[in-house]
């Protein structure tokens, strides 16, 4: 059963308990607000408990939604009309169903996926079934499936799914009507977070600053425990990763806010940590684009306030576009990836030899059967630092996984690939030991094609009631960064130095692009590191991601920081790329070790 938990499961929190409805009031100075999930399948019921427990929080909200996400609920919509909706949230909620009513914590989430009325209509089952009266609203219009939208690059092809990204308001539309509880579909990440606050503190939506900080504190806590403590250059700083403590943002009714974590929870909230995060998965940094406000981050300051506690100020805002952006979705073919343990002297060679010659194999059993070569494929071996561009061939490494992946149009193809694999057991060069998980299954390559499509034309209900967005002010034109600067390298002495020892580094996706997010840890740094990494460099460096690779530079003074946005860097992004880093996450710990010259010793830049 989907949704995994049968009615009687939440007997337990659901009964016995009356709900005493808060309103809250505009002339509140402060908000609190809580993320426990960054991604479907983020931990189960871990977070929201630490969260209502230990927070002391206004709202719990949840991310569950990405690109592949969406595709995966739309699979399961198919088979089944009644759902499309992420049934892990009601997994989340069931230990915190108590405390929220008790505590009156009101919940947004975006578990509606792909069905947020189906969604909502479960959980108001469930909860009239065991007596607990909270108010459960669905916020819905962001998918355009079944509009006639024609994409001139991708016409005569069926999409699998087609979301625009709502923003916030008609959250906050829900929560003024006096929901408990706000399930929508696809809508920015940040909404999340920035809906509640404009209901909370009654911001207006030409409140362009107050906007911008709503909606950072927003995007720095979307991915959970990842602003916390999780995927921090400095990992060996960070306490007990088995408790990390999930992150709060303690918002001021100026927009100001704080990042701290529940108390007595491991992980870590310092500077370090929270700018990283404000990089990840940005591109201009002066327009970062959002469906309620274009906000500039690059003269945003951050700022060590006590144990676990940073300050975040600074973002500026200014109106936003009159389209949303869209995120279709459509077939294009199948993929099938093998991973095999090779073991002994030269091999990664081997595994080499034994992937090329399944390939090769399978292409001439291919021709016999008249369905074509392989369209594309990647053969790595994990070990030998192909990640890092080395060639195999000149690889050392005594054992190694052979990462093979191929794609092609024909479902039968790779399922005869999956067939021919084994035989390198037996037939090919000594050392392979195993099959991971078994022999590989062909699944659809999910290509990503963002467009924009006018406000205007997308209805959106809150609770089946018609919305309308209260703004009217739209930019005409898409504010941006203005071109890069390239200053001269200045040889300040003769020491050299891994840049992971001068800087914090984070990377992360967007579609067929990544981000490489780069802080200086002491902005005595800045002009140092501003002149020795330009885009060339970093591409020169990058060089082996692909030959289409193309680099652009973006600058935040404020945090001492840069922006590297890495178009065509990933091989079509996600479940369209055959390789092993698909969404972009090693670039940052690859681009630690570049080396850094002509400096002074290290200590002469780097405060206590």
């Amino acid at each position: 059963m989907l949704l995994r938990k049968s009615a009687s499961t939440y007997s337990k929190w659901l009964s016995s308990y009356t709900y005493k409805k808060r309103f809250l009031s505009s002339s509140s100075e402060r908000v609190r607000i809580g993320c426990f999930s960054g991604f479907w399948g983020d931990s189960c019921s871990f977070a929201s408990q630490q969260l209502v427990n230990k927070g002391d929080i206004d709202f719990l909200v949840g991310d569950y939604l990405a690109e592949v996400t969406m595709s995966l609920l739309a699979a399961m919509k198919k088979r089944r009309p009644e759902l499309g909706f992420c049934p892990d949230f009601f997994e989340h909620l069931a230990p915190v169903g108590p405390k929220l009513a008790e505590k009156n914590i009101k919940v947004v989430v975006n578990a509606g996926g792909l069905n947020p009325d189906a969604c909502a209509k479960t959980l108001k089952g469930l909860l009239q079934q065991f007596g607990l009266s909270l108010n459960v609203a669905s916020v819905v219009g962001d998918d355009l499936i079944n509009k006639d939208i024609k994409i001139p690059e991708i016409e005569g092809i069926p999409y699998n799914t087609m979301n625009c990204y709502l923003g916030a308001e008609p959250i906050a539309k829900a929560l003024d009507d006096g929901a408990d509880i706000v399930i929508t579909g696809r809508c920015v990440d940040s909404a999340l977070v920035l809906g509640p606050l404009i209901h909370k503190f009654g911001w207006n939506m030409n409140e362009f600053d107050k906007l911008a900080q709503g909606s950072l504190a927003g995007h720095l806590v979307e991915c959970g425990a990842q602003c916390s403590g999780g995927n921090f250059t400095d990992w060996h700083l960070v306490p007990d990763f088995s408790n990390v403590g999930f992150p709060i943002v303690d918002v001021e009714k100026n927009g100001v806010f704080k990042v701290t974590k529940p108390v007595k929870t491991g992980g870590l909230v310092s500077f370090g940590t929270v700018a990283e995060q404000m990089l990840y998965e940005i591109g201009d940094s002066q327009c970062y684009a959002l469906p309620d406000v274009n906000c500039d981050f690059s003269n945003v300051s951050i700022k060590e306030t006590g144990e676990n506690e940073v300050e975040v100020s600074g973002a500026v805002g200014k109106p936003p576009s009159s389209t949303y952006k869209v995120s279709a979705t459509y077939i294009d073919g199948y993929k099938a990836t093998s991973m095999a343990p090779m073991i002994g002297p030269n091999a990664a060679q081997k595994g080499k030899l034994n992937a090329i010659s399944t390939i090769e194999r399978c292409e001439k059993i291919f021709a016999k059967m008249g369905m074509g070569k392989f369209e594309e494929v990647n053969v790595e071996c994990l070990g030998s630092g192909s990640n890092y561009g080395q060639s195999i061939e000149s690889s050392t490494a005594k054992e190694v996984v052979v990462w093979s992946s191929v794609r092609h149009k024909n479902k039968k193809a790779l399922e005869m690939y999956a067939k021919e694999i084994a035989g390198a057991s037996t037939g090919m060069a000594p050392g392979f030991t195993t099959l991971v998980g078994g022999r590989p299954k062909p699944t659809p390559i999910l290509r990503y094609k963002p467009f924009f499509y006018p406000k205007d034309l997308v209805e959106i209900s809150v609770n089946d009631n018609k919305f309308e967005n209260s703004n009217s002010e739209f930019s005409t034109t898409q504010p941006q960064s203005p071109p890069e600067v390239i200053n001269s390298v200045v040889k300040e002495g003769d020491h050299s130095y891994r840049l992971e020892e001068l800087a914090f580094l984070r990377s992360g996706d967007k579609g067929n692009s990544a981000n490489l997010g780069i802080i200086c840890r002491d902005k005595s740094l800045y002009e140092v590191l501003d002149a020795r990494l330009t885009s060339s460099v970093v591409k020169e460096y990058l060089d082996f991601l692909g030959d289409d690779l193309v680099v652009t530079k973006y600058n935040l003074p404020g945090i001492g920081a840069f922006n590297f946005v890495l178009d065509n860097a990933l091989g079509g992004g996600g479940v369209a790329s055959l390789k092993t880093d698909p969404q972009g996450k090693a670039i940052g710990q690859i681009f630690s070790d570049f080396i850094v010259e002509g400096l002074k010793e290290k200590s002469c830049y780097l405060s206590e």
